[in-house]
């Protein structure tokens, strides 16, 4: 078997065509003789991973350069850096950063900015990082919970200033032609002409001038990471403001949540607005909204880690690459008994039930022919637990047979009583309820997953 760093043989029947062109190339590159030549490595990287002396066939130990084991069973300790199997948090051997519980040792760093890729300082500390912006405004002098826009014109990007009649005949016409979303653009650029515009004023003036537009103020469930603002950019609001087209609900459902009367409505409108962000960081250890993870006084909660699981040995703790067990061949392995060569179905052992799983109940110990949970078979003609129905040994029971003409019990549709009911009769022909073959003036139906052609696929 050639390696990697092996010169394959040339391909029969190829001459001299594929070879080291030293003559062309001058780097032991593979070219036909007639172009020119590529890296000796086909441009892939071909480094190897293994130790440059040792006899075995792997090249030896990547760590001490020996022969006869691995890197990761190597006694030798590892060199410094990389993988030097010391923890990142503590700088101890034994136990890697995930699993540490020693205080945090500062030490140098001598890797990567991840941010601007130079060496000496982390991303955390690099002085060409970005500063941070605000969520709302997206100003970088201040932070987001020191931010003075008004969150609801922010969060709908409100940005133009217009003069307030210009906003009031843009939300007339909005109006007449019953757009929401230009009606409610249209009222957000007018409460921002005139910052003292309140919703009970706005729905007031809405009645008065006979618009179509009507602001009505719900309780409504909001996510916690969300809030309600009116014009002000006051949040925390009460109520959710909904633009509907009459004063009367329309919907039962609606309807419980309906305010009984203008006087209400106005009431909820003074402490109503619209859903925006919050901006408010939720807390990966706690749940709670208001802080981050590194800020919270809570007890660190712990995080279920997903267990690795070996694939040859079927242990916990350690993945395939480095268990010690020996390696299986490429052949499928016997679920019964674990050997390789055969299958389970041609397994000369004893069925082992510990590795038999039940296709009923999905437990294991038992097959689902024999699972307790199975519901039984009972014939429909003596009740038997033993066989069902068409092997019944019994005379037939007519009080238990069931007409598919007429539904009644104690006789068949051949001989029902009752005139045909062609509304439950279907054509063989064409597939259709209402008459029979013998009556069918259509098309033979084309069966299933006949496309035309040959079959063939193409």
């Amino acid at each position: 078997m050639s390696g990697w760093d092996d010169t394959p043989t040339p391909a029969a029947g190829f001459g001299d065509a594929w070879k080291p062109d030293t003559e062309k190339a001058g780097n032991n590159a593979w070219a036909p003789d007639n172009e020119v030549g590529v890296g000796g490595d086909g441009g892939f990287a071909n480094e190897s991973k293994h130790a440059d002396s040792g006899d075995a066939a792997d090249g030896g130990c990547r760590n001490c350069g020996a022969d006869g084991h691995f890197a990761r069973d190597c006694p030798e300790p590892r060199p410094e850096g990389g993988n030097s199997g010391l923890c990142y948090n503590c700088n101890e051997p034994g136990h890697n950063k995930s699993e540490c519980t020693n205080p945090r040792v500062e030490r140098e760093f001598t890797g990567t900015c991840r941010n601007c890729n130079q060496e000496g300082h982390r991303a955390a500390d690099c002085p060409f990082k970005a500063p941070d912006q605000c969520k709302v405004c997206k100003s970088e002098d201040h932070a987001t919970a020191g931010c003075e826009m008004n969150r609801l014109m922010a969060a709908f990007k409100i940005t133009e200033d217009i003069d307030a009649e210009a906003a009031w005949n843009a939300l007339v016409e909005a109006d007449q032609a019953k757009e929401v979303e230009d009606i409610k653009k249209a009222m957000l650029q007018y409460a921002k002409a005139v910052p003292t515009t309140t919703l009970p004023e706005l729905e007031a003036t809405f009645r008065s001038s006979n618009m179509h537009t009507h602001l009505i103020a719900f309780p409504q469930e909001i996510p916690a990471a969300m809030t309600i603002a009116n014009f002000q950019g006051e949040v925390n609001q009460e109520f959710v403001v909904s633009i509907q087209w009459s004063h009367k609900p329309r919907r039962a459902k609606s309807a419980e949540k309906w305010p009984q009367s203008a006087e209400e409505n106005t009431e909820r409108l003074a402490t109503a607005g619209f859903v925006v962000d919050s901006f408010v960081p939720k807390c990966r250890n706690c749940d709670q909204y208001g802080h981050m993870k590194s800020s919270c006084t809570e007890e660190k909660k712990e995080v279920e880690k997903v267990v690795e699981n070996c694939v040859l040995c079927n242990e916990d703790g350690h993945r395939a690459r480095d268990c010690t067990q020996p390696r299986k061949t490429g052949g499928r392995g016997c679920r019964n008994c674990g050997q390789e060569g055969h299958i389970s179905k041609e397994c000369p052992e004893r069925p082992n039930m510990d590795n038999v799983e039940c296709k009923n109940c999905s437990e294991m110990g038992h097959f689902s022919r024999d699972c307790p949970t199975r519901t039984k078979r009972t014939c429909r003609n003596c009740d038997s637990e033993e066989h069902v129905a068409k092997e019944c040994p019994e005379e037939k029971n007519m009080s238990r047979v069931q007409c598919r003409n007429c539904d009644d019990m104690g006789h068949t549709s051949r001989d029902c009583p009752k005139p045909t009911d062609w509304s439950r009769v279907e054509c063989s022909n064409c597939g259709e309820k209402g008459h029979s073959y013998k009556r069918c003036k259509n098309e033979a139906a084309a069966p299933a997953g006949d496309e035309g052609g040959d079959g063939g696929g193409w």
